[in-house]
């Protein structure tokens, strides 16, 4: 299975590859490609980051577009639970912006990459921090390698219908591989889409208002097996928040016997309100997202498991201030996220013609999760001319909680963790005819707080009843790693070469090291070296 997935990745990542660079670059004799910078272009465009793509119709700039190959070595033990402290990848990406015409302006990217890590085990979800829980294998003595390949395409049209309406839409797709090859193997086969139409209306020359939809719909579906010693017992802790749960057997009936889906579907919308003066442009939006899903195929002859609801909203702003020489951009993004799981109580049982049938009898409130965060950015860019700056230097900081309550009723866990985090970041462009030598830097401190666990009983309990799982080396280990007072530092080395006015092509080297100061984290290191090639066109 795995690996006819991974062929069906290889294939539609090359005939994607093929129909976005078979569109046609179009000459554009006010500026050459190879004098812009892609990152600041995106920067410089107050609605980047929106849900609303018919704002794209005001972006500025000429077609750009580009090509690229990266790879990645990571090492060390300061890592979450899910992690691997030896892992590469390597990504091969494109993406593009195109004029198409007046009205109209395209974007598109495609995306092929694979992440292989040793001695893994931990969670089966592909970014378990946002699951309504999590399965995690119990012994860790059963790591091994895990493998994770991905390939993602998007497509994005603005269209405007005239001076103060446009419209837009947005499709991105992607599908991940995600699998163990040790018992008790794993696979996860994830599929993720995302939808949103648009609209704008310029109100008068100041203040434009926009509107758009969003739909999600993302699946992760897991299956177990064993290839080996099949005497050997595996396994499994169901974790509904802070590794507490009750512990599976792998071979019995439940969440590990067979394959289902963790399925979940959202529906949503979000407000803009852009307002703009000679050199200046304030992008506001706001964001309300409806969940709901369920852990099982949801038919009437095979069990659904769970059922969850959560209910999220965001706030994104970015505020640009353009001078001759001088840009200021100042970005913040807000989000609070609460989240309900649920779980059924059922009979299953077969009717005279050997079908299987589940009756349920109701459900109980398993898991609470409650997610909370601000970040906030300002970048300055300096240099001769608006395409690309010969210097540019920001300060960053962010703040971050996640609440979390399990319930095994009479039995509960709360957990609590913030953490804030605050950087510096500069980079300085040196010009030498057709070349650009490029240098940047990072460094980042961050720290947390919190309770790990406070457990407790909703009732008196009898000395006979049973207690719920708890995984500690794994809920230490997390939670330490998110309140640790730890230093990260970085340093990127890049060239770039001009070929002609439409195109060039350059390369990078970036290194980065974090290490812990405090708790058991305390003096453990993650190091990072990477690499990366393309082309601009």
């Amino acid at each position: 299975m795995y690996l006819r997935n991974t062929r069906n990745l290889r294939m539609a990542m090359a005939t994607g590859i093929i129909l976005l660079v078979a569109i046609p670059v179009r000459a554009d004799n006010n500026h050459a490609v190879a004098d812009m910078d892609y990152d600041e272009t995106i920067l410089k465009f107050y609605a980047s980051q929106s849900e609303n793509v018919s704002f794209l119709t005001e972006m500025k700039c000429s077609n750009l577009s580009y090509l690229e190959m990266n790879g990645h070595i990571r090492k060390g033990d300061m890592v979450n639970y899910y992690q691997s402290d030896d892992s590469r990848d390597f990504e091969i990406r494109t993406e593009s912006y195109y004029r198409f015409n007046e009205r109209l302006i395209l974007s598109g990217a495609i995306s092929y990459g694979m992440d292989k890590g040793n001695n893994m085990s931990g969670s089966v979800f592909i970014n378990p921090e946002y699951t309504p829980f999590d399965i995690v294998e119990v012994d860790k003595s059963n790591a091994g390698v895990k493998r994770r390949e991905w390939y993602s395409l998007s497509g994005k049209a603005g269209y405007s219908l005239n001076s103060r309406i446009s419209l837009g839409a947005s499709l991105e797709y992607a599908v991940e591989n995600y699998a163990k090859f040790k018992d008790l193997r794993h696979q996860n086969s994830m599929m993720d889409l995302n939808l949103s139409l648009g609209g704008k209306y310029k109100i008068t020359d100041n203040v434009t208002l926009g509107s758009a939809y969003v739909y999600r719909r993302n699946i992760q579906r897991v299956s177990f097996n064993v290839y080996g010693n099949t005497d050997r017992q595996y396994t499994s802790l169901i974790s509904f928040g802070g590794f507490y749960g009750r512990s599976e057997l792998f071979g019995e009936s439940g969440y590990t016997s067979n394959a289902l889906p963790l399925f979940t579907q959202t529906n949503g919308g979000a407000l803009q309100l852009l307002w703009e003066t000679t050199g200046m442009k304030w992008f506001n939006e706001f964001g309300y997202y409806k969940d709901n899903g369920q852990f099982g195929t949801g038919s009437s002859t095979s069990i659904t498991y769970s059922n969850h609801n959560s209910t999220g909203l965001e706030y994104k702003s970015k505020l640009i201030i353009e001078k001759p020489r001088i840009s200021h951009v100042l970005e913040l993004n807000v989000f609070s996220k609460s989240l309900e799981n649920n779980e059924n109580s059922y009979k299953e049982s077969t009717d005279a013609n050997g079908v299987s049938q589940i009756v349920y009898y109701g459900s109980n409130k398993v898991g609470e999760k409650e997610w909370k965060g601000a970040d906030v950015t300002y970048s300055i860019l300096s240099g001769k001319g608006i395409r690309r700056s010969e210097w540019s230097a920001g300060i960053d900081a962010g703040y971050y909680s996640r609440l979390v309550k399990a319930s095994q009723y009479p039995f509960y866990r709360k957990q609590d963790i913030n953490t804030v985090h605050a950087g510096l970041f500069a980079r300085k462009n040196w010009f030498k005819k057709k070349n650009i030598y490029t240098i940047s830097i990072r460094g980042r401190y961050s720290t947390g707080w919190g309770n790990m666990n406070e457990d407790g009983t909703y009732t008196v309990v009898s000395e006979n009843q049973k207690v719920p799982v708890s995984l500690d080396n794994l809920l230490v280990q997390e939670y330490d790693y998110n309140i640790a007072s730890q230093v990260k530092s970085c340093v990127s080395l890049g060239y770039e070469r001009g070929i002609s006015e439409k195109l060039s092509l350059y390369s990078s080297v970036d290194f980065s090291f974090l290490t812990a100061l405090n708790t058991s984290m305390k003096g453990k290191k993650h190091f990072v070296c990477g690499l990366s090639a393309g082309v601009k066109f």
